[in-house]
């Protein structure tokens, strides 16, 4: 947990116990520690963004926590000195699965994964990968759609 999503986390409970005591959300205090809390959010990654996610926070009575999603960064020249794309894509995986679950319906899921951009890095990773990884990835999975969907990333 990084030092930022601490600071989230304690100024939660402030803004909870107000929003408790029925204070205005106009209020110009807790406006102030919404503020806070906001450039605190553009400093967090995606990972942290989930953690508050996964919670009724009071924070989403008061910001639009999604918005503060960033695009998937990959790191191409050591994805390919380590030739790490499957392990990647799996990671990228876990991630998708982990929106899916915190996601309170299917829109908010789509708005989360096109503000991180996790097609077009599951595509580059697709493309750099083996068809043998490929195979690999499809003989975990028993989602028929998913090993289409990676059946129709093998390369000819």
């Amino acid at each position: 947990m990084s030092d930022n999503l601490k600071k989230i986390l304690k100024l939660e409970e402030e803004i909870g116990a107000m929003l408790s005591e029925g204070i205005d959300t106009t209020d110009t205090k807790l406006e102030k520690k919404v503020l806070q809390v906001s450039k605190l959010l553009e400093k967090i990654d995606n990972n942290d963004l989930l953690y508050l996610f996964s919670y009724a926070s009071p924070l989403h009575k008061v910001i639009d926590v999604t918005s503060y999603f960033k695009k998937v960064k990959l790191n191409k020249k050591e994805l390919k000195e380590n030739n790490s794309y499957k392990e990647e894509f799996e990671k990228l995986s876990t991630f998708v699965e982990r929106i899916r679950y915190v996601a309170i319906n299917e829109e908010e899921y789509l708005y989360i994964c096109y503000k991180c951009d996790v097609d077009n890095a599951a595509s580059y990773l697709l493309s750099c990968m083996s068809n043998e990884d490929i195979m690999e990835l499809s003989n975990k999975s028993t989602d028929w759609d998913y090993k289409l969907f990676l059946f129709g990333n093998l390369k000819k």
